[in-house]
């Protein structure tokens, strides 16, 4: 798999399926171990050092999250996406996301107007360094404290179960730009519609802005099953 996962064998033992788990969701959420991979139990369980039973139990975890098939008799495969799959996580973003920048918009006070800005600042510079990864993290740092302004936890929860696939999905998008830095300006505009408490301003930008990246993403994919 060659993933230069670290080695876990110093966990405790009784939350080490959970750490597992945890670590292989990060690696398939940054695109580290893509769609389609077998995961092959031996291999991996050296990688990290664990014992087979642990991993067989973060196996399930990750399962029944979506994340990884099994097949009896090939064993467990990261799950690959679909284009129903695509448009489905960003119409649920969007749908998800146009509410939050709303109820933020009512609720941002000048501390977030600042963190927001320091992330933005960081995400530019990140982007004019050609840092994709760095840029992918920023960005998602941005959407999730937009989340955290809401105060809605059943909002919340919706959008930490799909997580691991908007940052899936994110390092897609964020790697397809041919101009990083023109590519996340739109977040200058959820900015402005937050700093002026114009909850519908930031909601038609969130829509356009995700819009845009589903299609992208799209036609990435698009291309990638017609090669």
């Amino acid at each position: 798999m060659g993933t230069g996962l670290q080695n876990l064998g110093e966990l405790e033992r009784s939350n080490l399926a959970f750490d597992v788990a945890a670590l292989l969701r990060e690696s398939i959420a940054t695109g580290e171990i893509p769609p389609g991979t077998r995961l092959v139990e031996v291999e991996v369980a050296r990688q990290l050092g664990v014992s087979r039973g642990p991993l067989r139990e973060a196996f399930r975890i990750l399962e029944t999250e979506g994340l990884l098939d099994s097949h009896p008799g090939r064993g467990s495969f990261v799950s690959t996406i679909s284009e129903r799959d695509i448009r489905e996580v960003y119409s649920l973003r969007c749908i998800l996301e146009e509410e939050t920048i709303r109820l933020a918009a009512k609720r941002v006070t000048t501390e977030d107007i600042d963190s927001l800005e320091r992330t933005l600042e960081a995400m530019i510079t990140a982007a004019k360094a050609g840092e994709s990864s760095k840029v992918t993290e920023l960005d998602f740092q941005f959407h999730s404290h937009i989340w955290a302004m809401a105060d809605h936890k059943r909002l919340m929860g919706v959008l930490e179960g799909i997580t691991t696939q908007i940052r899936m999905y994110l390092a897609v998008q964020t790697q397809l730009y041919d101009d990083m830095a023109a590519g996340i300006s739109d977040h200058q505009e959820f900015l402005e519609a937050l700093r002026h408490h114009d909850g519908e301003a930031g909601a038609a930008a969130m829509r356009n802005h995700l819009q845009v990246a589903a299609n992208v993403v799209l036609d990435y994919f698009r291309k990638k099953k017609d090669t």
